[in-house]
Formats: structure tokens, sequence, C-alpha cells
């Protein structure tokens, strides 16, 4: 009986994590529509100049963000903790990791070419920066939001000493909120692009998450 109560609450959490998975997936798809539709969505203009003339994040914060922040770095990162999670026996961890930086490049590659989103110009905002890609969405934010909200997600498991655990933490929280403002701030992405690297990263992210709770509960 006690097994039958403990599956049926199982799959009751499955089924909840599972909408809300789905939710994120149908937000994420619609922006995605509307960013392929429209060069820029409404607000996306006013937001950017509120940013561009603000003080915060700044010329440093932004260069540093996108230097930590692009695809390449978060890729080897990635690999890394990868490596020394599974070197300290966190292997599902180590193992989910790497699923989702092997999925990573393909899914943002295919939503850039899919969607096709031309960059903000020069008569509408000050570019501070160069680019490389399409616009939508925006690869310096969906790359760090995978790599460091599965780091905020594991770091408190992995029985960090208390120090390293909140200086982790504190680097994963600091590189998911700033890396959306500095892209907007040195005027290489509209915010909706932003929303667009977040969504499309919690979409990718999730599953990995539910996976470990899953799996940890049932088989490990």
């Amino acid at each position: 009986m006690k097994d039958l109560v403990r599956l049926w609450r199982l799959w009751g959490g499955a089924a909840v994590w599972g909408g809300i998975w789905l939710a994120l997936l149908t937000g994420a798809i619609v922006l995605s529509v509307l960013a392929g539709l429209h060069s820029r969505l409404p607000g996306d203009l006013d937001i950017s100049e509120w940013v561009q003339g603000s003080l915060f994040p700044g010329m440093g914060v932004s260069r540093l963000v996108r230097a930590a922040g692009s695809t390449e770095v978060v890729l080897g990162t990635g690999g890394a903790v990868a490596v020394v999670l599974w070197l300290v026996g966190r292997r599902r961890q180590a193992l989910l990791l790497g699923l989702g930086l092997v999925v990573l490049p393909f899914l943002q590659h295919g939503l850039k070419e899919l969607v096709d989103r031309p960059r903000p110009t020069e008569d509408l905002v000050d570019l501070r920066a160069g680019f490389s890609s399409p616009s939508f969405p925006s690869g310096h934010v969906m790359s760090p939001a995978l790599l460091y909200g599965f780091l905020l997600y594991v770091s408190p498991r992995i029985g960090l000493p208390h120090v390293l655990n909140a200086a982790l933490l504190g680097w994963c929280a600091f590189m998911l909120v700033i890396a959306g403002p500095a892209q907007v701030y040195v005027g290489v992405h509209w915010p909706s692009d932003v929303a667009g690297g977040y969504a499309w990263a919690a979409v990718l992210l999730l599953p990995l998450v539910c996976a470990d709770q899953f799996v940890g509960r049932r088989w490990w």
C-alpha cells in the first residue's frame, strides 16, 4: 500500500512538472513565432532605450558577462564541470549536464536559423558590440541560463564547503540575472530576444532537473 501511495505521488508530481514544461514550451514557441513575424515587439525599443541610458550594468560588467556567457565558453566550462561531477561521484548529474550541453548548440542554432530575426539596427539603438548570427533567441542568455541554472540546482546537493557553495551560488545568480540586461545594454539584442533565451533555456533545463529527481528516487 505504501508503495502504491509513493508511486501515485511520484507520478502526480511528474504530471505537474510535465504540465509546467508544456506551458513553458508553448510560451517559448509563441514568442518564437512572434519574433519571426516582427523585427521587434511592443516595448522592445522603449526598454532598450531605458537600459542603454542607465548606468548599470555598464560596459565593464556587460563585456565580462558576454565573455563568460558565450556559447563556446559555456560549452567548455560546462564540460569541465561535468568532468568534475563525474570524478566526485555525481555521475547522474554529470551525464545530465553533458546531455544538456550536447543539445544546447543544435537547439540554439536551429532556432536562430528558423526564426531568422534581424539584429537591432544602429538607427534605433546604440550598438556597442559585434554579432555574427540572427537575433532570436539570445545565445548569450540561453547558454549561461542553462549552465548556471543547472549549477544553481545541483550546487547544494554536492557537499561543497559552505564558503565555496555560497560563492558558486552567488556567481550563478549573478550570471542568470545580469546576462539579459547586458545584451540589451550593448545593443545587440531586443528584450524579447533575451526573453526567448531564458524561455528556451528553461525548456531545456527543466527536463534535466526532473530526470535527476525522478531517477534519483526510483532507480539510483
